[in-house]
């Protein structure tokens, strides 16, 4: 009777926890809102002494980290640079040692394993094209597939062949120009040959041709000589001022000579001393004359760009404070919204750590709340508020809440069963298509629709036979070797991380949405999703399916 009481509590508590929750939450809220409250009038009054109090110290404990770190690191920085450079290389010559122990290993098998797999998988693709290719129909396509088939390769084989010579293009090119050459250098010696016979002719015809050559080139360059005499005309300029600079360099070199150097240096230094020293006590002079008016002068120079410059900056200001006023708003409000964008960041990004936080912490306030109503004696008038909606609940609640839940099972089940019903009448339907078209006696279709009825042991051990002789990996325990129980874990981490992540889910559902899709896909689509949630006949994988269909 304890148990059965406890576990009556239990449901009925699980039954009012989302009034729980709004109430602690409520509770949470006024809380924290009076004491932030009480927290804002203590510390109004001394908040501005305490916020520079806090900054400078935190600016000097702060610089003070910082020289410290920045002098460990700079003492230690070459030694660190090494340790890290040998570490990374042990690393690397370990993870290449155990990757290359891992291949010569795993050799033989893999290369087993890997030779019976494409064995069966070439098997199995012979039966099926033999198969296929027993239809007259299939075997007159497949004869125009043939005949497609040969032209391509050998338009592939000439193409290949058209390649390769326009690889081979400049050695042919090249075998090609020798040829000519011999064939030219023939030529020219059958024509030397013949020329040699006529050799006073040609010598006469050649001077004809020089004479007549020159005459063409002396009128040539007389026209070009026309054209270009502007060029000439700055050509001779050029000249003439390349021989005025060597003039001149000359003249320098002259110059430049010890005993003239000598001589008109200490000339010019003599009278720029001179001239120096009169103007020097022309000015000493004038200056004393007017040193007192010059200093007055200046001091009140200096006084009247001071105060214009005080008074345009006095006026900018007043002008523009508006203006400034704005601008230190703007600022004050970039920096308050970059400082909440970071809280929201760090928020979102730990969103799922204070979630599991708040829920610890709100179940372990409701667990002290309920232990105190049950067991304690002072129990405080929240704790009561909190679960005075309990009482409302009675016997018959709790009993409709098992006949909901048996009910929801019986549904499943009866979907369950209308699924296996329907993929029986799809078997049935591509068996009798099957034995229309001559591949299936009407012994295998007996058989089949003896099998149509109760899903029985015998029924499940005949249907993994039939899986199994079809190559099917999963058929049955005894027959999964290594490779197809790896397989199989990595098809339950699938499963999983589909069921947790329902963002995979939901992207494929806007993908079939469209109106491109068939409806036997979305179908498909339908009874997969249901059969990998359970049709949420657990309360794990009903939270899970309403999370998917919330994302």
């Amino acid at each position: 009777m304890a148990r059965k009481a406890q576990a009556t509590q239990i449901t009925r508590l699980q039954l009012a926890q989302r009034y729980i929750i709004r109430a602690q939450a409520q509770s949470r809220g006024v809380l924290a809102r009076r004491n932030v409250a009480d927290y804002r009038d203590r510390q109004v009054s001394v908040l501005p002494w305490v916020v520079a109090i806090q900054a400078t110290c935190r600016g000097h404990l702060l610089r003070r980290r910082w020289y410290a770190y920045v002098k460990r690191i700079k003492a230690r920085s070459q030694n660190i640079v090494k340790i890290q450079a040998h570490i990374r290389g042990l690393l690397i010559r370990r993870r290449l040692a155990m990757l290359r122990a891992a291949f010569q290993r795993s050799v033989f098998s893999v290369t087993k394993m890997q030779a019976q797999a494409r064995a069966r998988l070439v098997q199995r693709r012979q039966d099926q094209l033999t198969k296929v290719f027993s239809d007259r129909k299939i075997f007159g396509s497949i004869v125009g597939l043939q005949a497609a088939a040969r032209g391509m390769l050998q338009r592939a084989a000439i193409a290949r062949q058209l390649y390769a010579l326009d690889r081979l293009e400049d050695t042919i090119v090249a075998l090609q120009a020798q040829a000519m050459g011999v064939l030219v250098r023939r030529r020219v010696g059958s024509q030397l040959a013949k020329l040699e016979d006529i050799t006073d002719v040609l010598v006469r015809v050649q001077a004809a041709v020089r004479t007549y050559l020159a005459r063409k080139r002396l009128l040539a360059l007389i026209r070009g000589l026309r054209k270009a005499t502007p060029v000439v005309t700055q050509l001779q300029a050029r000249a003439r001022a390349s021989l005025a600079r060597h003039h001149h360099n000359a003249l320098q070199k002259t110059l430049a000579k010890v005993g003239i150097v000598k001589s008109v240096g200490g000339f010019q230094a003599l009278a720029r001393a001179a001239v120096a020293r009169n103007r020097h006590r022309e000015q000493i002079k004038r200056l004393e004359f007017s040193l007192p008016d010059v200093i007055g002068f200046q001091a009140v120079a200096r006084g009247f760009l001071e105060r214009r410059d005080w008074c345009a900056w006095r006026d900018h200001l007043r002008r523009n404070h508006s203006v400034a006023s704005a601008l230190q708003a703007l600022f004050r409000g970039v920096l308050q919204r970059r400082k909440f964008h970071e809280k929201m960041q760090y928020y979102h990004e730990n969103l799922e750590k204070v979630i599991k936080i708040q829920s610890l912490f709100r179940a372990k306030e409701t667990r002290d709340q309920y232990r105190q109503l049950t067991m304690g004696t002072n129990v405080s008038a929240g704790t009561i508020k909190n679960f005075v909606h309990l009482l409302d609940d009675s016997e018959n609640d709790f009993q409709e809440e098992l006949d909901l839940e048996r009910m929801r099972k019986q549904v499943v089940e009866r979907i369950r069963e209308n699924q296996a019903l329907e993929n029986d009448v799809n078997d049935l339907d591509v068996k009798i298509a099957l034995v229309v078209h001559n591949v299936k006696t009407f012994e295998e279709l007996v058989k089949a629709r003896r099998k149509y009825g109760a899903d029985t042991a015998a029924a499940h051990a005949s249907r993994a036979f039939v899986l199994a002789a079809h190559g099917d990996p999963f058929a049955g325990p005894s027959t999964l070797d290594h490779a197809a129980k790896r397989k199989l874990e990595l098809y339950q981490q699938l499963f999983y991380l589909l069921q947790s992540r329902g963002e995979y889910l939901a992207k494929l559902f806007l993908e079939m949405s469209g109106d491109n899709v068939p409806e036997k896909d979305r179908r498909l689509l339908e009874r997969v999703v249901l059969t990998l949630f359970g049709y949420g006949q657990d309360r794990r994988e009903d939270y899970l399916l309403l999370k998917l269909f919330q994302v």
